[in-house]
């Protein structure tokens, strides 16, 4: 494959449909996705017609889009599985989030890009009821990209409720269980830190840049408790590392670092404040140590980690509450 074309549309003959291309977007020569991705795609959504492949992360991991009964769809997919599918309703957007969001910091911004998501590996999209659980969008605020997902429930009594989530731009998020999908070097980091791998969600950003959360426990723990979750950056360094059983919990926001103290008078955080059940919490595994901080006000929330110099390592946007 020609490296020095930024663009390359190819024909490929796999199983089900004499319509599907394959697109390679990265300098990195990729050959395609396997036979046993496509036959994961079509047993999952049969007669799936004009399907295009496009490369997120070379021979790893790649970008679907097909015709299924007349919609069109989006789906993520490794060499062996299908990893989530969404539906494209691009235009559509609720009047009921309108509403919710008018009131909020981060209103004014632009949605695009409407996905709803009907199939997920490793959890429920669909309700008993037959709705919709998981919606996407990007989001277009203060001239940023972002991501926006919200999840909807409905009780058996009472009013349905929704999360609402703002969170930095992805093209993609996916869960894996699978050691080997994460980079040796992380690999190499639970075992130098003694502990042990259970699960990550891996973030793809613009240009197949990953970030990635991992899950992992002390190896003689219960199967119930001593989670940890160690955020890594897309230069596969640590950045942070949290076990909520083992944080030291605080309230006086004076044991924070001057640096964090002062980020939190940024003009979006000004009105937010500790909840009365809520505590700021210090993290400590070896050397390193690691903030978690969430301020509301009303129905919002930010939810933000620091490093020890007050270094911001991450900040959501949430949203919360019943219709």
């Amino acid at each position: 494959m020609n490296q020095l074309k930024p663009l390359i549309l190819i024909g490929l003959l796999l199983s089900g449909s004499s319509c599907n291309r394959f697109i390679d977007q990265q300098p990195t020569p990729d050959h395609g996705p396997p036979a046993g991705t496509v036959q994961a795609l079509t047993r999952q959504y049969p007669q799936a017609g004009d399907i295009l492949f496009t490369t997120l992360v070379p021979n790893q991991l790649w970008q679907a889009t097909f015709t299924y009964q007349r919609q069109r769809y989006q789906a993520l997919t490794s060499p062996v599985q299908l990893l989530s599918a969404d539906q494209l309703a691009d235009g559509i957007l609720p009047d009921s989030l309108t509403r919710l969001l008018a009131p909020t910091v981060v209103a004014g911004g632009t949605f695009s890009n409407f996905r709803l998501r009907h199939y997920d590996w490793h959890r429920t999209v669909v309700h008993p009821n037959g709705r919709l659980i998981y919606v996407y969008a990007d989001y277009t605020w203060h001239q940023q990209s972002h991501t926006v997902y919200w999840s909807l429930a409905w009780p058996p009594s009472g009013k349905p409720f929704y999360n609402f989530h703002l969170l930095p731009f992805q093209q993609a998020d996916y869960q894996t269980r699978t050691l080997t999908d994460i980079p040796e070097s992380l690999r190499a980091d639970l075992d130098r830190l003694g502990l042990t791998f259970t699960y990550a969600v891996i973030q793809v950003g613009a240009l197949g840049k990953r970030r990635y959360t991992l899950s992992a426990q002390l190896p003689s723990a219960l199967p119930s408790g001593q989670y940890w979750q160690l955020n890594y950056g897309e230069d596969e360094q640590l950045l942070a590392i949290m076990n909520n059983g083992t944080a030291y919990h605080f309230r006086d926001s004076n044991e924070l670092p001057p640096a964090i103290r002062h980020y939190l008078q940024q003009p979006e955080l000004a009105g937010f404040g500790l909840h009365p059940a809520n505590w700021f919490r210090r993290h400590t595994y070896g050397s390193l140590t690691t903030y978690a901080v969430t301020v509301e006000k009303d129905k919002q929330a930010w939810v933000m980690t620091f490093s020890d110099k007050g270094q911001l390592l991450s900040r959501n946007f949430q949203l919360y509450g019943s219709f």
